[in-house]
């Protein structure tokens, strides 16, 4: 097989637990550009040289390699697996559309989705390797039941130290790895080495990877917020709670001093459709820079609407953002009238996508605009705006459903912040969080 090369980080992990020994479980909490899966594969393959030492009679010689998904899990590991580390060659068989490896000695490397993890309920693995697993969710189960009822007893009762000694073998053994998202069970899993001598815990940075540089992360410091880079370049636990613009800071954000629009100056307004509410955020683009500077609601239709605000900045090209909704909807109108049309029989320019983004897209967008992990503060509001400053300090993720980006109803003060974010997003996108409705953080 190829020549495996590891960098100091990963050596270490792979040192204690298949040449020292040291621990069962390891926990690796590991930024992005670590190589969490050339350490993950490099991991399994080695678990798979071990098996493949045994008598051929020996039962229950699994690998197993365990991602979020399986498309995820294939296209990540089976070409690691296969020609970078030359395991295709050296297998009997091999299959990428099952995830199978079929090694000498019934030694069986399979990969599987987390979903279907729940298949390997009662069998016997010598080593399991689970990955990005503050991912892990959906099919009725999370990352603490799929741990705690099907993939530690399949690592613990058929390969227990008994066992294993019976066969000359080491006991079975897990790698946990993945980027923190929060104080959740991943961070007890990494703080379980504090009591349980079976456990060891790893913490690497972006500094401790020799594929990132400085001049890089630089780069990414203006395009992320600070706990979202605090996330995913210094792996931290740092958790944003519910509140869903946890970057706001009143001393940071309310500017008394701002200037009002000058003659001429384009009006934005950021649009929410709400009967009754028709909550609007008006500001001015100034540089990079977003200056919110007055506000209006409770609009009874999008018509009466758009004739104040014609009336109240007359001589300004005036910039909406509306909901994308309104392309089809019909606040009170006439039969054929859109939301939309009315705004532009106004002469109101309507700046819209086609649907609404993803909700962690455009929170995204507005947490990175009040201030990135630079230290940027880019997006600062006038005090008289009362319903802004308040929808933006106290809109609240769901509690009872904190893996899923669903913006709390109750309390009424989100209309402002959510006519915001379309706006923001339009203009400063942010798509690095579509391929996960994870909330306050991406993947």
């Amino acid at each position: 097989m190829t020549e495996v090369v590891l960098h100091e980080g990963q050596s270490d992990v792979i040192n204690d637990l298949f040449v020292e020994n040291v621990c069962r479980y390891a926990v690796v909490n590991a930024s992005r550009g670590f190589g969490k899966s050339y350490l993950a594969a490099t991991a399994a393959l080695l678990a798979a040289q071990e098996l493949m030492d045994l008598p051929a009679d020996v039962p229950n010689k699994n690998v197993a390699i365990i991602a979020p998904t399986y498309q995820q899990t294939v296209d990540i590991y089976y070409p690691l697996l296969a020609y970078q580390l030359g395991l295709e060659d050296y297998a009997e068989k091999s299959s990428r559309a099952a995830g199978n490896f079929w090694l000498p000695n019934n030694v069986q490397l399979k990969l599987w989705s987390y979903e279907a993890s729940q298949r390997m309920r009662g069998t016997g693995q010598y080593f399991v390797v689970a990955d990005e697993v503050t991912s892990w969710r959906g099919a009725g189960m999370n990352l603490k039941e799929s741990w705690e009822s099907i993939i530690q007893p399949c690592v613990s009762t058929r390969w227990s130290r008994q066992n294993a000694e019976s066969f000359g073998a080491n006991p079975g053994r897990a790698l946990i790895i993945s980027t923190p998202s929060g104080y959740d069970y991943f961070y007890e899993m990494y703080n379980r080495q504090d009591y349980d001598d079976d456990w060891k815990s790893y913490y690497f940075t972006y500094k401790d990877s020799p594929f990132l540089d400085e001049e890089e992360i630089e780069r990414v410091k203006l395009t992320l917020d600070p706990l979202k880079f605090a996330r995913e370049y210094t792996a931290s636990f740092e958790d944003s709670g519910n509140s869903v613009f946890y970057c706001f800071d009143r001393e940071k954000h309310i500017d008394k001093s701002l200037p009002y629009f000058e003659d001429r100056e384009d009006v934005h307004v950021a649009v929410d459709f709400n009967i009754g509410v028709m909550a609007s955020v008006i500001f001015a683009i100034r540089g990079n820079q977003v200056h919110i500077l007055d506000e209006m609601q409770g609009h009874p239709d999008t018509e009466t609407l758009a004739r104040a605000l014609v009336e109240k900045y007359k001589g300004h090209r005036i910039i909406s953002y509306p909901d994308p909704s309104g392309r089809a909807r019909k606040s009170s109108a006439a039969v054929g009238r859109t939301d939309f049309s009315i705004l532009e029989s106004a002469k109101i320019i309507t700046r819209a996508h086609n649907k609404a983004p993803p909700i962690v897209d455009s929170v995204a967008a507005v947490n990175k605009k009040l201030m990135n992990a630079k230290g940027d503060v880019d997006l600062l509001i006038h005090p008289k705006c009362v319903n802004t400053i308040k929808s933006i300090e106290r809109t609240q993720w769901v509690e009872s459903n904190p893996d899923t980006a669903t913006i709390c109803k109750k309390e009424g003060v989100e209309h402002w912040s959510d006519g915001l974010r379309y706006a923001i997003e339009y203009l400063f996108p942010i798509r690095a969080g579509t391929a996960v409705t994870k909330r306050g953080f991406v993947f």
